[in-house]
Order: C-alpha cells, then sequence, then structure tokens
C-alpha cells in the first residue's frame, strides 16, 4: 500500500504538477528576467570595454613614463654638460689670474 502510494504520487509529480510548475515558472519569469539579463549583459559588456581601455591606458601611461625618464635623462647631461662648461670657464680665469700674478712676482 505504502508503496503504492508514493508510485502514485511521483507519477502525479511527474505529470501534472511538474509540467504546470514549469509552465508557471516560464510564463511569470522569462519576460522579466530576459530584460534584466539584456541590461546585465549590456553593462558586462560596457565593463569589458572600460577594462580594455583602461589597460591600452596603463600601456600608454608606461610609455610616457619611459620618454619621460629618457627626457629627464638628458636634461640631466645637459645640465651637467652646462655646470662642467661653467667650471672649465672658471678654471680658465683662474689660470689667467695666475700667469698674472706670477708675471708680477717675477718682474
Amino acid at each position: 500500500m505504502r508503496s503504492e502510494l508514493l508510485s502514485i504520487l511521483t507519477r502525479f509529480h511527474q505529470e501534472v504538477l511538474l509540467p504546470d510548475m514549469k509552465r508557471v515558472v516560464a510564463e511569470t519569469t522569462n519576460p522579466r528576467f530576459d530584460d534584466i539579463n539584456r541590461h546585465f549583459d549590456e553593462i558586462y559588456r560596457r565593463f569589458d570595454r572600460l577594462e580594455t581601455e583602461y589597460h591600452m591606458l596603463v600601456v600608454g601611461l608606461k610609455r610616457v613614463e619611459e620618454r619621460l625618464d629618457a627626457v629627464e635623462g638628458r636634461l640631466d647631461k645637459l645640465a651637467l654638460k652646462s655646470d662642467l662648461q661653467e667650471l672649465k670657464g672658471r678654471v680658465d680665469a683662474l689660470q689667467a689670474q695666475v700667469l698674472v700674478l706670477e708675471e708680477r712676482l717675477s718682474a
């Protein structure tokens, strides 16, 4: 008797309740959730585009930083050259003064 009842309930569930539940769920959820899913899909596409652009910006910024480092290196070299030329000028002036003093002392 018990197994018969279980068999009848299982059959009732499979033939009556389950198809009816599937129909109800399909009718109530698909229209609303399809719109929501499309909306989320569009949001995810935008996020993918933004992420791609972000990575491109990071790569571009690295290139700009590398070039800026190279320019700063060149400017440092130019500043050192300028300082070196100034020091050479001072040394030349000091040598000229030393020559003048040596001439005075020898005269």
